[in-house]
């Protein structure tokens, strides 16, 4: 499977504005490391490939979007010549 074509339409965060997440005061329950697994899930190279694989999917949706367009865009031409 290819990620060139999501690489065109996706365009990630920069790590920095996760970091500034992370980097935030804690709150008063003093427990900083259950603050951080509640804010950031996924470690990060996870994230990433969660990100990644994301992008993936609403790429081939969109082409599948296009494809159905044009069959029915062909469709309807086809029909329309038969007619004449």
């Amino acid at each position: 499977m290819s990620t060139r074509s999501s690489s065109l339409l996706y365009s990630p965060r920069p790590i920095g504005d996760s970091q500034a997440v992370i980097n935030r005061p804690t709150a008063p329950t003093g427990n900083p490391s259950l603050l951080e697994q509640m804010k950031s899930p996924y470690r990060a190279d996870q994230q990433v490939k969660y990100l990644h694989l994301q992008a993936e999917v609403e790429s081939l949706l969109q082409q599948l979007e296009i494809l159905k367009k044009q069959r029915l865009a062909s469709d309807f031409t086809q029909s329309y010549n038969q007619g004449q």
